[in-house]
């Protein structure tokens, strides 16, 4: 299985490669793969095997590649078994996890007309230090709007790590009943 990423300031592939570990140690052979390096090619897409699909959000989208990707995968589903997960801070929140919940996640799928048989919201890393003046200031402007810390020195890793193996054992049940 190809756990297909796409990352900005690369906690999303910290993800991607640790959920690929722990499928991996599930049974299931995964590998993560970049899609800024390892775009896959038309017979890679179209082939039957599950993937997974993760990107954070930048400027409240998903980033390109793997928003293109999604495209070509959404047509193929649910033959082609797709986990898809979003990055992004509004996943700190409880009920903001789901697809039901997480306004990104939601219209991600609704845009590509995508089935996936897991449709799920990561909490991502805020880290204002790295981000330039412009991207500190819309973040800090989102964060006093939904409540989050605004001081723009924060480094703060919403990710519930200790959820993953347990996300990691419903992709390999719900990928056993479609491969």
């Amino acid at each position: 299985m190809d756990v297909f990423y796409a990352s900005h300031f690369g906690h999303t592939e910290q993800i991607a490669r640790h959920l690929a570990t722990l499928i991996c140690d599930a049974g299931v052979p995964a590998r993560a793969c970049n899609l800024a390096r390892d775009y896959p090619d038309a017979e890679r897409i179209r082939a039957p095997d599950a993937c997974v699909l993760i990107s954070p959000i930048r400027y409240g989208m998903h980033l390109p590649r793997a928003s293109r990707l999604l495209r070509q995968i959404a047509p193929l589903t649910p033959a082609k078994p797709l986990v898809l997960l979003s990055v992004n801070l509004t996943a700190r929140k409880d009920g903001k996890t789901s697809a039901e919940g997480n306004v990104y996640l939601r219209k991600w799928i609704a845009r590509s007309a995508a089935r996936p048989l897991i449709a799920e919201a990561i909490a991502g890393k805020l880290e204002y230090p790295r981000y330039n003046l412009f991207d500190r200031t819309m973040i800090r402007l989102i964060m006093s709007i939904t409540g989050g810390p605004t001081d723009g020195t924060s480094v703060i890793d919403y990710t519930r790590w200790d959820r993953l193996p347990e996300l990691a054992t419903r992709i390999c049940a719900a990928i056993a009943p479609a491969a």
